[in-house]
């Protein structure tokens, strides 16, 4: 005699086979599930940031809390980097020696958005403050400007006309003043010493511009 096994359908076989399946297995809208969506990744989970140690600088530049770089600064580098230059300046003052930065933490403390990758808004930013001289980075190291010096007068063009003419008041302003006058001669020095070819807007460092 045949089996009765021979006579049922083999999708019936297959439903009964599968009977010892675990009961954590999805089911029912279980082709709609999706995994849950990994965290971002960063070049460098951390980071070491030290100070950039400037003497003329770190007595005659602008602290990047300052108005002045709020005012002449911001549209230069933009609001994110300016953030960035402010936090760590902050930070280097509890820190002076430095301190190690989970990149991780520090792009959602400073709203700047959470998308991983060489591309993302932090290392943007980060980019940007090497670019312009606000720093220099060299692999997990970041050593950071505590203080900025007055734009170049090829960066005062970028700004808009009623910045322009207000930062020409203000240059006027300083020259007259001692204290200012050192970093004000050096910021014309440098324009002129711009090497061909070299974009006008990095920052060179002071210790080369001499």
């Amino acid at each position: 005699m045949e089996s009765q096994d021979q006579h049922r359908p083999d999708r019936q076989r297959d439903t009964e086979a599968s009977g010892s399946r675990s009961s954590a297995e999805p089911i029912g809208r279980a082709d709609k599930w999706r995994p849950t969506r990994p965290g971002p990744s960063f070049p460098e989970e951390a980071i070491r940031v030290t100070a950039w140690a400037d003497p003329v600088l770190d007595n005659l530049g602008h602290d990047p809390r300052s108005p002045y770089v709020e005012r002449f600064w911001l549209p230069i580098l933009g609001p994110s980097c300016v953030l960035l230059l402010r936090r760590l300046a902050a930070d280097l003052e509890r820190s002076p020696d430095g301190f190690l930065l989970e990149t991780a933490r520090l792009a959602p403390a400073l709203g700047i958005g959470m998308k991983g990758g060489r591309n993302g808004p932090l290392w943007r930013a980060v980019e940007r403050a090497c670019r312009f001289g606000a720093a220099q980075r060299n692999g997990e190291l970041l050593a950071v400007r505590r203080r900025l010096p007055p734009l170049t007068a090829r960066q005062t063009e970028r700004l808009p006309a009623d910045l322009a003419a207000e930062h020409a008041r203000w240059a006027e302003q300083r020259l007259v003043q001692p204290r200012r006058q050192t970093i004000a001669t050096w910021s014309e020095r440098r324009d002129r010493q711009t090497p061909a070819g070299t974009s006008s807007d990095e920052v060179t460092p002071l210790d080369d511009a001499a």
